[in-house]
């Protein structure tokens, strides 16, 4: 865990240096106006940077006294994350297919029943009863359309 958290600690260092960098060349500073463009984003890449180096020096000091050589991941431990990877890529695979009202449902419906092996009754109600409440309040309270998919818009139509 201590070499992930070394590289993840690196990986936002650079990224802190970089938002740093192209906010310093943009201006940061306080303009006659207020604020310049880079003004929000230096600090915030000075935050991430700051924070970062703190995380590597502490992990990095602690993988050098420890110098144990675990592995991050257990034996056993891919098979949840694949549990909860494999059906949410479907689902948005699904989603520009038939639109996320029916890919929501079909999803909460595996997941519900499958992985987390619910009765069938409060899978049925939740799975159907979700989709159709995002399907009201976004599309016809707030007037906003949730994506339909190629064909969502010839099987949905309320």
């Amino acid at each position: 865990m201590l070499k992930a958290d070394i590289f993840v600690a690196l990986f936002f260092l650079i990224i802190g240096i970089l938002c740093i960098g192209d906010s310093i060349r943009i201006g940061f500073g306080w303009g006659i106006n207020g604020p310049e463009s880079g003004f929000l984003p230096f600090y915030l890449g000075c935050g991430v940077s700051l924070c970062s180096l703190i995380v590597f020096i502490k992990s990095l000091k602690k993988y050098l006294k420890d110098r144990t050589d675990e592995l991050l991941m257990p034996k056993g431990a891919l098979k949840p994350i694949l549990w909860v990877l494999i059906p949410s890529t479907l689902m948005v695979v699904i989603t520009e297919l038939v639109g996320l009202h029916l890919a929501a449902a079909i999803y909460l419906i595996f997941y519900m029943r499958f992985v987390g092996k619910i009765g069938w009754l409060t899978t049925l109600i939740v799975g159907l009863a979700t989709p159709l409440l995002l399907y009201l309040t976004f599309d016809k309270i707030f007037l906003i359309p949730l994506p339909q998919g190629l064909w969502g818009a010839k099987i949905l139509v309320f």
